[in-house]
């Protein structure tokens, strides 16, 4: 059995002319909601292995709350380039490639509308609307992550601010 957290990044600042969206912070309220989520999800999860994240500057702010949360070390946060900006196959091929079979629960801190479409894919829904510190939790029947594939999966937690 593996459980896999879907979140999108809490609020950022506005992009404009000044600022790449790859650089854009949280704001405060945005650092304020990640952490409700983060110590709503705490109640439910006790532990996360891993947290996978973009490497733009709100989800990494986002994974670093959680991390706080989780009391999770530093050097469990992987900032991967490929998933800013990407499409479901890019997630899929990070999930399949994690080769530490000790990793039952990750969570990958991202982007809409790839997240919210995952998300919407493994409930079984259509197109649903994914605000900033949201995040969905399932568990899937499965041994490896190289069996990972996007189907529905049991939803054993939601959380939208």
């Amino acid at each position: 059995m593996k459980t896999i957290i879907l979140m999108r990044h809490a609020k950022a600042e506005q992009g404009n002319f000044e600022i790449l969206d790859f650089d854009r912070k949280l704001t405060d309220r945005g650092k304020s909601d990640a952490d409700i989520a983060a110590k709503i999800l705490s109640k439910k999860i006790k532990k996360i292995d891993l947290i996978v994240t973009s490497s733009a500057k709100r989800t990494l702010k986002t994974a670093k709350i959680i991390a706080e949360n989780f009391d999770i070390d530093k050097n469990k946060i992987q900032s991967i380039n490929e998933i800013y900006e990407a499409s479901a196959d890019a997630y899929i091929h990070v999930l399949r490639s994690l080769n530490d079979e000790k990793v039952k629960t990750v969570i990958i801190v991202g982007h809409n509308p790839t997240i919210a479409a995952m998300v919407a894919m493994m409930n079984g829904n259509g197109i649903i609307e994914f605000k900033p510190s949201a995040f969905a939790v399932f568990n899937l029947s499965i041994e490896t992550w190289k069996m990972f594939r996007i189907v529905k999966a049991q939803n054993i937690l939601s959380h939208t601010p």
